[in-house]
């Protein structure tokens, strides 16, 4: 009698591109070195480094504001974020997520009051101390850059989106990539559809006490690994058993640090045991030499 073995089929491992010195860079003299984060947002990394974060930058009541708005605005109405069966999470502001250019700036003149009340705990100083547009605009400016809002038609993005996530059992936000959502711009030519770089910039509002961390991979996956995976538009998720074996970084972030991150390798964040961790951000993109942009 021939006896039947059960076969399991072979999963491929991520495939893809890597950093030689791959790391992080802190900063903790309250300074922002610019050169770092024109590297990071124009070439995706400053010699290997990948994630550079300023520490203690915000002030901490600033910081808490904020996030005790967010929490009454989440309180009241839910946030602007229903289940959308990838990724629970309590949001005020935009997302581009699976929209092209049209539904985007509709998401986004929809939710623009929510995210004006909840900034309007912050002057202009404190605004600019958590998200650093003049920082910015003067920084690219010098070298002959523009840097603003990305523009569809007559729409702008939004300012900020602010998240809360929320866990699913195996991480608080699982391994993924955000240059893959960026397929949804090229349907209507939305202009970040032509971004060569993705730059997640975030601000941490509130830090989860035990768990939480930012978790980097040493990985932008390719496209036959996004098609088998089967994440071709989306860069979400990406299995966390597959990356067992590929280099990464992790880091614990405190209120009122600010960092810039090459949002094309695979990021998470781990499973929160204590507290809850709130962070605010926005993406930002190179589309030529003379034009860098952000979203959300």
């Amino acid at each position: 009698m021939t006896e039947l073995v059960a076969v399991k089929p072979k999963q491929e491992a991520v495939t893809g591109s890597s950093k030689n010195n791959f790391g992080y860079i802190e900063s903790t003299d309250g300074n922002i070195n610019f050169s770092i984060v024109k590297n990071i947002i124009l070439n995706g990394h400053h010699h290997g480094n990948v994630l550079y974060v300023i520490r203690n930058y915000a002030q901490s009541h600033v910081c808490k504001a904020v996030a005790d708005n967010f929490n009454h605005v989440v309180t009241q109405d839910g946030g602007n974020r229903p289940d959308d069966g990838f990724v629970l999470t309590n949001q005020v502001g935009a997302t581009q997520f699976s929209r092209n250019g049209e539904q985007y700036i509709r998401e986004v003149n929809r939710v623009n009051q929510s995210v004006a009340d909840l900034m309007a705990v912050a002057d202009s100083d404190s605004t600019e101390s958590l998200f650093l547009n003049s920082t910015l605009e003067a920084g690219f400016l010098e070298r002959g850059i523009h840097f603003g809002p990305a523009r569809f038609k007559n729409g702008y993005a939004c300012f900020a989106t602010f998240r809360r996530w929320l866990d699913n059992g195996v991480m608080s936000l699982m391994p993924h990539e955000d240059m893959a959502q960026v397929d949804f711009a090229r349907e209507d030519d939305f202009e970040i559809a032509h971004t060569q770089t993705v730059t997640a910039y975030n601000i941490c509002l509130e830090a989860a006490k035990g768990g939480g961390q930012l978790k980097i991979w040493n990985l932008i996956p390719d496209n036959e690994c996004r098609a088998r995976l089967g994440v071709t538009r989306t860069g979400y998720p990406y299995p966390p058993h597959l990356l067992e074996n590929t280099e990464s970084l992790a880091v614990q972030l405190n209120v009122g640090d600010l960092y810039f991150m090459n949002a094309c390798h695979l990021h998470g964040v781990s499973s929160v045991s204590e507290g809850s961790r709130l962070t605010a951000g926005r993406f930002i993109g190179k589309l030529n030499d003379k034009k860098v942009v952000y979203w959300t």
